[in-house]
């Protein structure tokens, strides 16, 4: 049997102390918080940790590794895990009160799933709400901050570290078109999720050159080729994704 219900994974790189202490905080002041294991990953400096919230969670491991990216700190974070979930969260990123509900339903489940995915609010878009239909992944992926992920399927299904900002759309899309793992979803509000990470000021080049194949693999030729016209399409109005995401950059 599993130490803790969720083990939550924090990848922390120089992290600024007041980010880091919001972030903790609000996990800390869960009614659940009891049932958390805390993970934090770090590279660089880490702030002292504020006492009062981190004596909430069942349990506290730091760990430190090489910066080789985020989605290789998470990896680092799933080996050190014990819970029977895994949650991923940045520095600047806040827990909602709707995480209490979720947490409740997931320890009162029958059976575990292998993806569990909730609502965020994500900055500058508002509440961001995964879907039950499977090929909703095709068009937009589910907020991480949200998300639930059997530890053990993690643990022999680590994330591909050469995406460098969706790693996760792939995971998601692995678990979520494979009709023998099981997936829920919950319209709970669960986190607040900061627009100013790489993720959403650095596209993944790589990830959205291989992204049609990686969808004809999991929902069939269709699908693949509905995603291809889609991004030549805009590519032939917006121009070529490189410049285009260059400049966004300079902004």
């Amino acid at each position: 049997m599993d130490k803790f219900l969720i083990s939550v994974v924090i990848a922390a790189k120089d992290p600024p102390a007041a980010l880091l202490q919001l972030c903790l905080a609000s996990f800390s002041s869960l009614a659940n918080a009891h049932r958390l294991q805390l993970v934090i990953v770090q590279s660089g400096l880490l702030p002292v940790l504020p006492k009062d919230a981190i004596a909430r969670f069942s349990a506290v491991k730091v760990i430190e590794v090489f910066p080789e990216g985020v989605y290789s700190a998470y990896n680092a974070g799933i080996k050190a895990a014990e819970g029977t979930y895994v949650l991923f969260f940045g520095i600047d990123d806040i827990v909602l009160p709707g995480m209490d509900s979720v947490i409740d339903q997931l320890a009162t489940a029958t059976e575990s799933f292998h993806l569990f995915a909730a609502a965020c609010y994500m900055q500058a878009v508002g509440v961001a709400e995964p879907s039950r239909r499977r090929t909703s992944l095709v068009f937009r992926n589910w907020c991480h901050q949200g998300i639930f992920y059997q530890r053990s399927y993690l643990l022999s299904h680590p994330y591909q570290t050469e995406y460098r900002a969706q790693a996760d759309h792939k995971m998601n899309i692995d678990i979520v078109s494979n009709r023998a793992l099981r997936f829920g979803v919950s319209k709970e509000v669960v986190a607040y999720f900061s627009a100013g990470g790489v993720s959403s000021l650095r596209p993944d080049l790589r990830f959205r050159k291989d992204f049609p194949s990686l969808v004809a693999h999991a929902y069939g030729k269709h699908y693949g080729l509905l995603v291809k016209v889609k991004q030549l399409l805009i590519d032939k109005f917006l121009g070529d994704p490189e410049h285009r995401f260059a400049a966004r950059l300079r902004r």
